[in-house]
């Protein structure tokens, strides 16, 4: 899979265009869901949003762990959204709190994006 590079995350931010990550899977009551995260600049106000996501997982379970998508423990709730004051306080802190990692980041200018909206069920 294909991720931006380890700059783009910021600069897309800066341009006001949304990266998110995939985080893992999650089974909540049998059903397998996918955990995202997203970061995304406010247009009407300072700061940049970051929010954690979980839908039920449109794919066989098979094609993330080809991807080395790990399962994640289901924790009662998602962490709430917060804003951060810029781009780069706003990665930091997914990667601090939600477990992203640096160099995992995509938008819809690589390849991966294409991936985890097809997991979503979001194709």
């Amino acid at each position: 899979m294909r991720y931006l590079e380890p700059t783009s995350p910021v600069m897309a931010l800066m341009w006001m265009t949304a990266v998110d990550q995939c985080l893992g899977t999650v089974r909540r009551d049998g059903v397998w869901r996918v955990r995202w995260v997203r970061v995304d600049p406010l247009a009407d106000a300072p700061g940049v949003l970051v929010s954690a996501h979980e839908d039920d997982l449109a794919v066989d379970i098979r094609a993330l762990e080809q991807h080395g998508v790990p399962e994640l423990v289901a924790a009662a709730d998602l962490p709430m959204n917060f804003v951060a004051h810029d781009e780069a306080e706003a990665l930091s802190t997914a990667e601090r709190e939600l477990g992203a990692r640096k160099d995992r980041w995509v938008n819809h200018a690589v390849e991966g994006w294409a991936i985890l909206c097809e997991w979503r069920g979001h194709a």
